[in-house]
């Protein structure tokens, strides 16, 4: 039984799974090369059933990570409450502008023109509900499909996919599950649930306004980033600062004692128009907010916005924290699964398999609404058919390329190469030599996080290589830290605890006296984002670690998604060759092909 999943908002992206099995799933960001593509996920579907060998004929189900009516009912709820709120600003825009300079301020900052612009929400709310009628039709129209098909189209609640995403993928035969994001399909923004075996159920539901996702993604276009997709530079970015304002930020969430939270809104607008903006009383209190320009040298983020970033980090820690004790409570089971958006906070989940009873922690590589596609299949798969849970394979799950067609692609751009008899060996040899190393193997990995496959890497114990990487590689701010990627079975000679980390969404503390020995992958606070990797996950990567582990003393790499700033992860040989070309790269492992630039080009 073949299950085609999609997700379409964020991140779009498909799933293909038989008989409970991951065949394949990838975003569509990797195929049409736009980050963050929300558009129907056409590449995505088609790598999908190449992988598969099939095409959509012999698809049995399609499942879909949104539901119906749902959706309208959650939306008129909102707009019923908060209505005149929104009738006002739009009154206000039509008589000639808001009413005050620091309206007109909040305004700019959100982004939005005003006036009917304010009502995309319900504009959104009736797309997505034509989509549900007609995504049959749209998939056939993305795949090129004329013939007959049977599959029959389920609509899964947002939640429950991400909750399926996470659990069915574990290794756990039961467990607490958390998700968290902005919002999902009834108006859900957090839900807390126990699985068993094949099934999941719903402990309780927070529902919007009241939502961590977009609490941190209104302030992150207020620190002048852009919300929903930059929420990861604010976590980076977040030690850098002090306690200044963690006070005044604890009014920012109310927490109950029976495992909710609440927002004070007062110090919110999104519940008002649906964008992401802060309230005339949050930009008097803490000042108006930073521009939405460029991070440099010479244009740098002050120490006021520092402090807000670590406020809001702070706050939102403390809120998953929460969350995780009354469902270790509640469920008395040892084991949580994560997933949603916020769960691509590292260090938060680090945090909270340090300090609360959750013995064992799994969060999806792909936890935002990517992941959901993923997850829809498997509810359909695993929750309504009854069929087995995956049993592995739901990193690697992308397309792979035969070594033909990566020799093809250096040939085309022209590139001198050369094969490699042991490749592994002769990267490590590079980058012990100082070498930034582009690293392109196998199936490409799903998420947002590059997990060995499609990697740039480099010494970890050289105290430039972060510099070179952001400023002449990646093109990003400096602030940001990269991740090292840690032989498992060695992991604990240079990181605090023993967990497993194989998707790097866990935090941990460098070891103190290990820190000045891999200063390129500690960050500002002396923890690091780890990758551990294991010889059966990913035996090539495995082996590279080692060999550079047998030259240096040190079992590790840091390691980064292999693309620019600017654009998706590569996912063909066509892509690593062309961002290898256009940044600082020294070198490129394509495959068993090496090929290297000459020094000072």
């Amino acid at each position: 039984m073949y299950v085609l999943g999609i997700s379409r908002v964020h991140d779009s992206a498909a799933a293909l799974v038989r008989d409970g099995e991951i065949v394949a799933f990838a975003e569509e960001e990797r195929f049409s090369r736009v980050k963050h593509d929300g558009r129907f996920p056409g590449g995505a579907i088609n790598s999908c059933l190449d992988q598969a060998g099939i095409t959509l004929a012999e698809v049995d189900h399609v499942a879909f990570y949104w539901q119906r009516w749902p959706e309208v009912a959650h939306a008129a709820r909102v707009f019923a409450r908060y209505f005149p709120g929104t009738l006002e600003v739009f009154r206000n825009r039509r008589e000639g502008g808001v009413r005050s300079a620091g309206w007109r301020e909040t305004w700019r900052h959100g982004g939005g023109s005003g006036g009917v612009d304010d009502f995309h929400v319900g504009g959104a709310v009736l797309a997505h509900v034509k989509r549900t009628y007609t995504i049959g039709q749209e998939i056939r129209d993305a795949v090129g499909h004329t013939g007959p098909t049977r599959f029959k189209v389920h609509l899964i609640d947002h939640h429950r996919a991400h909750a399926a995403s996470a659990f069915y993928v574990s290794p756990f035969d039961s467990a607490a599950v958390l998700t968290m994001d902005g919002v999902g399909s009834d108006g859900t923004s957090t839900c807390l649930a126990v699985a068993h075996g094949g099934k999941i159920s719903d402990l309780r539901r927070v529902k919007y306004p009241h939502s961590l996702g977009a609490m941190y993604a209104i302030i992150t276009g207020y620190l002048g980033f852009h919300p929903t997709v930059d929420e990861g530079k604010v976590m980076g970015l977040a030690p850098f600062g002090s306690a200044t304002y963690t006070e005044q930020f604890a009014d920012l969430v109310h927490l109950d004692p029976d495992g909710g939270f609440e927002l004070n809104l007062s110090w919110f607008r999104h519940h008002v128009n649906g964008r992401h903006l802060v309230s005339r009383k949050f930009l008097d209190t803490f000042g108006p907010p930073r521009p939405r320009t460029k991070v440099t040298r010479d244009n740098p983020i002050s120490q006021h916005y520092m402090d807000i970033a670590y406020a809001l980090q702070a706050t939102l820690e403390r809120a998953g924290l929460h969350l995780a004790r009354w469902l270790h409570e509640r469920t008395g089971l040892p084991r949580l699964a994560v997933a949603g958006g916020v769960a691509l906070n590292s260090v938060m989940n680090g945090r909270i398999l340090r300090e609360t009873p959750f013995e064992e922690f799994f969060a999806q590589p792909a936890a935002a609404d990517d992941g959901s596609a993923l997850g829809a299949a498997l509810e359909v798969s695993v929750g309504r058919y009854g069929r087995p849970r995956p049993t592995g394979g739901f990193i690697y799950t992308g397309p792979q390329f035969g070594e033909d067609r990566m020799e093809r692609a250096l040939s085309d751009a022209g590139l001198p190469y050369q094969r490699v008899d042991d490749i592994a060996a002769h990267t490590a040899a590079a980058l012990a030599d100082g070498l930034i190393v582009g690293w392109f193997q196998g199936r490409m990995e799903c998420g947002p996080r590059a997990l060995g496959n499609r990697s740039l890497l480099a010494d970890p114990r050289d105290p430039e290589a972060k510099t070179r990487m952001n400023e002449k590689v990646k093109h990003r701010e400096a602030f940001r830290p990269f991740a090292p990627s840690c032989l498992a079975e060695r992991a604990g000679e240079y990181f605090a605890g023993d967990h497993p980390s194989p998707v790097m969404l866990l935090v941990s503390d460098v070891l103190a006296h290990q820190r000045d020995r891999v200063p390129a992958i500690t960050h500002v606070d002396g923890t690091a984002r780890v990758q551990t990797v294991c010889r059966d996950d990913n035996p090539l990567y495995h082996r590279l670690i080692e060999r550079f582990a047998e030259l240096t003393g040190v079992p590790m790499l840091m390691n980064t998604s292999f693309n620019d700033n600017d654009e998706p992860i590569v996912c063909t040989p066509e892509d690593a060759v062309a961002c290898f070309r256009k940044t600082d790269v020294d070198a490129l492992a394509l495959g068993p092909f090496w090929t290297r630039k000459e020094a000072g080009a």
